[in-house]
């Protein structure tokens, strides 16, 4: 058997609902921001629970125009030392310089008590990220260090579409939320964001930042230096689409992940260890993330799954942490973390983590298959 560890296809309804469309707008003659993407942006605040939604050309796009928004020019942005380089390159195209804060391996989060300690004369915002499509188990904590000392909370929610903490939807959750949809994630366009707030402020700032700086309709009148981080028609129909069915996406998605949890049971797979994610959390599920031992190597399993059992890993999340990149290292201007800072957390999880494959369509076969091979691979490589 041979199990993918991503796999993205359309069903024969999905592409004629999408190729309809897509000849009526042809029709139409307009495949720029036009009503497709007003109607994606009013259906997805609805599911998100805000008031606002802005449609961008991508989730970079989003984190950047929400920063702008709260102008953060000359001042200090708290955010996870474990999460994608776009975050942080976002904060810096806004004007910031950034504070790494390091994670928690048990639920692979930012840690609320290393934010405390991070937090400078500067600081403006703490940038929340939702990795894996966990919500921090911390969120009121978290909240209360930002009222503490008078910060802003916004989410980057890239990978946690539909994910609630005690009911309430990632997006709804500080001044404003971050969304990808680029091709792996639970819901995609291809590439794409959208920027979710209930602030009237943020979501003007956004709208004209979006369009080169223009407040009003008149395109000849521009009031502040934004740019071109427009959505497309094109993009519009497929989320559209996705929003027909997103509820039950993110109900197959959890189910998948029951699978795993179920046939992993607590300490089946010696070396390996499960995170976990608290009865009030709803995971988006972009990723099943568990934890290898340091005496079994990531890149010698991958290869053992592959070769012996045709079963690939999806990537992780992610194999370098964010202040080990290089670019932040020949620009040490961007950074106001101490040079000489450790993060054992962020450490320990880049260095241990990995995938099982989760997309729709995995069957429950083919989920005790990865779990038997599994097994098998980390004794095989346990020697």
């Amino acid at each position: 058997m041979n199990v993918a560890g991503f796999d993205l296809k359309y069903s024969p309804e999905d592409i004629a609902w999408l190729t309809k469309r897509f000849e009526g707008m042809l029709q139409r003659g307009f495949i720029s921001m036009g009503e497709n993407v007003a109607e994606f942006e009013r259906q997805y605040a609805e599911f998100c629970g805000t008031k606002y939604a802005i449609g961008m050309m991508t989730g970079t796009c989003s984190v950047e125009m929400i920063l702008k928004s709260i102008d953060v020019r000359g001042a200090t942005v708290l955010l996870p030392s474990h999460t994608f380089v776009a975050t942080a390159t976002a904060a810096v195209t806004a004007g910031a310089r950034l504070i790494f804060v390091d994670c928690q391996p048990d639920n692979f989060q930012m840690d609320p008590d290393d934010l405390e300690r991070s937090i400078q004369p500067d600081s403006k915002v703490v940038i929340l990220v939702h990795m894996a499509g966990i919500i921090s188990p911390h969120l009121e904590r978290i909240k209360q260090i930002c009222k503490k000392h008078n910060l802003l909370l916004m989410e980057d929610a890239a990978h946690a579409h539909g994910a609630t903490i005690d009911g309430k939807k990632a997006g709804s959750l500080g001044i404003a939320g971050s969304f990808s949809f680029f091709s792996t994630k639970v819901m995609t366009t291809g590439e794409g964001g959208m920027v979710t707030t209930s602030d009237d402020e943020v979501y003007k700032w956004c709208r004209a930042l979006r369009d080169h700086g223009r407040f009003t309709n008149d395109p000849n009148y521009t009031e502040i230096i934004g740019r071109n981080a427009r959505p497309s028609e094109i993009h519009a129909l497929f989320g559209l689409r996705q929003m027909q069915s997103i509820n039950e996406m993110l109900a197959e998605r959890r189910q998948i992940a029951k699978w795993y949890d179920d046939k992993i049971g607590e300490g089946r797979i010696p070396f390996v260890k499960k995170i976990r994610i608290p009865s009030n959390i709803e995971s988006a599920y972009y990723k099943y993330i568990l934890y290898l031992d340091e005496k079994i190597d990531r890149q010698e399993l991958r290869k053992c799954l592959k070769e012996g059992f045709g079963v690939s890993l999806s990537g992780e999340l992610y194999a370098r942490s964010v202040h080990q990149q290089p670019v932040f290292k020949t620009n040490p201007q961007f950074v106001a973390s101490p040079a000489d800072k450790k993060f054992p957390g962020t450490d320990y999880v880049v260095s241990r983590h990995f995938c099982l494959p989760l997309y729709l369509g995995l069957t429950e076969e083919k989920v005790s298959y990865v779990v038997e091979s599994l097994e098998k691979a980390v004794k095989a490589c346990a020697g």
